[in-house]
């Protein structure tokens, strides 16, 4: 099985796959947008939610992207 990835949501795994730790909202905004830190967008939300949905989707996980107060990881 294989699915079709925006570049984005290729940038968002890699940051996720490089950092093994979680990743804050605005980190994520900052290296794969080059948002200033303090802009306060539903962007990194929105894809998130469509990488998951894809992912869950072809192969079932629903524990593919994972968050906590400390951000997004894998």
């Amino acid at each position: 099985k294989f699915i079709i990835l925006t570049e984005k949501e290729i940038q968002l795994l890699e940051l996720f796959i490089k950092n093994k730790k979680a990743i804050s909202k605005y980190k994520i905004l900052s290296v794969v947008w080059n948002y200033s830190s303090d802009a306060d967008t539903h962007t990194v939300e929105t894809h998130i939610y469509r990488l998951r949905k894809k992912i869950n989707d072809n192969f079932s996980d629903n524990n593919f992207i994972l968050n906590n107060k400390e951000g997004y990881y894998l």
